[in-house]
């Protein structure tokens, strides 16, 4: 028995540090082939590491895009647009999938929010070289 839900919106700004951990690659099928979208894009996948803006534990997601993420690579900064989640179930088996419009690197000094750069959470404000903090 197969079970599809309609896809939920996750609140992009209540995630931090979004950090590519696994570069894109093409989503495949058991044959090998590259599998496509209904509208017949080629399907790429992206492990992304995610964490809940204000918390210490990280999860990591893998991102489901239709076109393949340019300038996207292992170890960088990466932001997401209108990323979606939908649970599945397959014989016995269940999990989530994760789909978004984009996923692109995000350069140090980017501003956050606005058109620039959507769906990206600033971290914390950093201090100035030989600033002396009180914290």
């Amino acid at each position: 028995m197969e079970l599809f839900v309609n896809s939920i919106p996750v609140d992009l700004s209540r995630l931090s540090g979004l950090l590519c951990v696994a570069a894109p690659e093409p989503k495949t099928d058991l044959d090998g082939e590259q599998r496509k979208d209904r509208d017949g894009n080629h399907l790429w996948v992206t492990g992304i590491a995610v964490r809940r803006a204000g918390t210490r534990k990280a999860s990591v997601i893998d991102v489901q895009t239709s076109a393949q993420p340019e300038g996207v690579t292992e170890g960088s900064p990466v932001g997401v647009t209108e990323l979606d989640v939908s649970p599945w179930e397959i014989e016995g088996r269940h999990g989530l999938s994760y789909k978004a419009a984009s996923i692109y690197p995000k350069r140090p000094g980017n501003a956050a929010g606005g058109a620039s750069s959507p769906g990206v959470v600033p971290g914390p404000p950093q201090r100035e070289r030989g600033a002396k903090g009180t914290a």
